[in-house]
């Protein structure tokens, strides 16, 4: 099982009433895998993009 397997639940409840902006530190702290450390992207309640970041 991956970190994300393991620590969904608590991230998604770390993320429940967050800023948006906080997102990728919240979900780096709790899954700090390769995929999850280099990327992210936001998207709002319509599903379009908010953000995204990629980190090289």
């Amino acid at each position: 099982l991956v970190p994300t397997t393991w620590n969904f639940a608590t991230c998604s409840a770390a993320l429940k009433g967050a800023p948006w902006q906080l997102a990728e530190v919240i979900v780096r702290g709790y899954d700090p895998c390769v995929s999850c450390a280099t990327h992210m992207i936001v998207i709002d309640e319509d599903k379009k993009v908010v953000a995204q970041k990629l980190i090289q």
